[in-house]
């Protein structure tokens, strides 16, 4: 293992503002060595519970042939499982594809099959039953024509996936499109601002409806380290000024979201294949480059034998591009990628270290695993043509609308319950805060999702919606939030709506909204103004 000290950046030559974190690097040996993916890049990884799943790229060693395989790391168990089945259509070979998560889906899009740019949409469905991962394939059919994109980057909120850049085989694109997961439509999103050029291999992370895009290359022979936001809700493109040490240019490298913050590794900058890590910090705009050692890992690897392949523990990865890395709890996960002479199929740990190494709680983590699963699950409920498994005496014990409904015997509910008043990905949301107390809250559920909160009595979900919705008014949305708290009693949300409403006023008399308030709520105004 490897510690690493992160030191941010002095201002103003004040002790004060030195601050230290640490880090340590692990290679993983994984313990079922005959269930090794091959050495590849251009692959995806994305994770479902506590795995990583790896699919398609391109092999770098042998035959370099391209992949449609898919590989899981038990990043509990540290082991490559053999244990999978998988139904549907198996996706073509590719390379250069962009993976997401969209609720207890995978979106995989485009890439390069060494043939022809592809343009096609495929939803992986990953269950687990009895320690066996369950890969069900959908292809799903656009109504209207779809981009050809490789070599892009694709970020999903909410119902939309996004696509910024790539190559169509001819060209280096700027254009933003996006696609609606559940009309199946793609649309060109205009926007405004400072845009940014053309580019591939560029890396992009999504957090807070703002889409970050950093480096790529510009054309075969420029690398590039600018960083640009994306504000999704308004369509503007900022591009960034951050302050400390901001990556040198590259392309490949790979960036994930950990503890709100954006850490950037490897990558090819032109001259040499990188391993070192960046962290970027979205609330102060700042780059920090993390340092292993207080040594430079690039001189540790020119003095390294390159033909030994023994563990390393102290050191960190070699230099690499074209990897892939996720984030799971404190810890980014590496695997594969190459450099000039070689592919890996190797995987390392960056792990965020606290002083006092407690047992970590898996509470979440255990409730999380049996979320919609059917072990031990008593009650089935049906909506939108689709089954969702639940366990009553979890339900019964965090919402006492459930409680009193269970617990009723004129119901008779038996083991089955049909849902008709709301969207599944809403009830999802619902029985995903109830069996982990958390939840993904955005603009395109929050309103129904609060609905349903009020409904069930949970009032904390409840809050959470409310809170959401301060942070967001607008111009835009401020009558339906007015109405919708009305609605739902939810005074907080409504005082600061009103307040918004009275700071705007003259904006919106001038439209026709206002037409939507009611009576009551105009008289309500009129208190306020008083």
């Amino acid at each position: 293992m490897d510690y690493c000290i992160r030191k941010t950046e002095m201002t103003d030559n004040k002790e004060d503002d030195v601050t230290f974190a640490s880090y340590e690097w692990e290679n993983i040996k994984a313990t079922t060595a005959s269930q090794l993916p091959t050495c590849r890049n251009c692959h995806t990884a994305t994770t479902f519970k506590h795995y990583m799943i790896i699919f398609g790229g391109k092999e770098g060693e042998g035959r370099k042939k391209f992949c449609n395989d898919i590989h899981i790391l038990d990043l509990k168990r540290l082991n490559w499982t053999s244990q999978i089945k998988i139904s549907g259509q198996i996706p073509d070979v590719r390379m250069g594809h962009s993976a997401q998560n969209y609720y207890d889906k995978i979106v995989y899009y485009g890439g390069w099959n060494g043939y022809t740019v592809l343009d096609d949409i495929i939803m992986m469905t990953p269950s687990e039953q009895m320690n066996i991962v369950c890969i069900d394939w959908q292809h799903v059919k656009s109504e209207n024509t779809p981009p050809k994109r490789q070599f892009h980057t694709a970020n999903i909120c909410g119902d939309f996936m996004y696509i910024f850049g790539g190559g169509d085989g001819k060209m280096w694109l700027s254009d933003l499109y996006k696609f609606d997961l559940v009309k199946c439509y793609w649309t060109q999103v205009e926007t405004t601002g400072q845009k940014p050029q053309g580019r591939l291999q560029h890396s992009s992370v999504i957090y807070d409806y703002k889409i970050y895009v950093f480096g790529g290359e510009p054309d075969r022979s420029h690398q590039l380290n600018d960083l640009y936001q994306l504000d999704i809700e308004n369509n503007i493109w900022t591009r960034l000024s951050p302050k400390g040490s901001t990556p040198s240019p590259r392309v490949s490298a790979s960036a994930v979201m950990m503890n709100n913050k954006i850490y950037l590794f490897g990558g090819y900058d032109g001259q040499q294949w990188r391993n070192d890590v960046f962290m970027y910090n979205i609330t102060e705009n700042q780059w920090e480059y993390i340092v292993i050692n207080n040594l430079d890992n690039q001189s540790n690897f020119r003095n390294q034998n390159k033909d030994n392949n023994t563990s390393q523990q102290s050191s960190p990865p070699r230099p690499r591009c074209r990897h892939s890395a996720i984030a799971y709890k404190n810890t980014i996960v590496i695997f594969g990628g190459n450099d000039s002479e070689k592919s890996y199929n190797d995987v390392y740990m960056l792990k965020q270290q606290s002083i006092i190494k407690l047992a970590e709680s898996t509470l979440k983590q255990d409730y999380s695993s049996i979320l919609f699963s059917p072990i031990l699950s008593d009650i089935t409920f049906f909506i939108d043509n689709q089954e969702i498994h639940a366990h009553k005496i979890i339900l019964a014990s965090r919402c006492e609308y459930f409680k009193t409904l269970f617990l009723n015997e004129q119901f008779n509910l038996g083991d089955k319950l049909a849902i008709t008043d709301t969207s599944i990905n809403v009830f999802k949301a619902i029985l995903q805060y109830i069996y982990t107390d958390e939840v993904f809250i955005d603009s395109y559920i929050v309103y129904d999702l609060l609905a349903l909160a009020d409904k069930y009595m949970l009032q904390r979900l409840k809050n959470l919606c409310e809170d959401h919705l301060i942070k967001n008014i607008s111009l835009k949305n401020v009558i339906d939030v007015v109405n919708l708290a009305d609605k739902f009693s939810a005074q907080e949300l409504k005082a600061n709506a009103m307040i918004f409403l009275l700071d705007n006023k003259q904006k919106i008399l001038n439209t026709q909204d206002i037409n939507m308030l009611s009576k009551e709520i105009l008289i309500e105004l009129l208190k306020f103004t008083k």
